[in-house]
């Protein structure tokens, strides 16, 4: 069969890479609600720069 010179591309995110989004939103819930729980500032990458977020 010959292609006409379009590949299809699949829109569609991979399962994995579903779950591991997923996953890394949990675990960034997780640090934000125990930071605010010990009164700790949130360390963040912001503009190119590390800032610290107060609790």
């Amino acid at each position: 069969m010959k292609s006409n010179g379009h590949a299809r591309k699949s829109t569609k995110a991979p399962a994995f890479l579903l779950r591991a989004e997923r996953a890394m939103r949990r675990i960034a819930q997780n640090v934000i609600t125990q930071n605010r729980a010990l009164g700790l500032p949130l360390i963040v990458w912001q503009n190119g720069k590390v800032v610290e977020k107060p609790a």
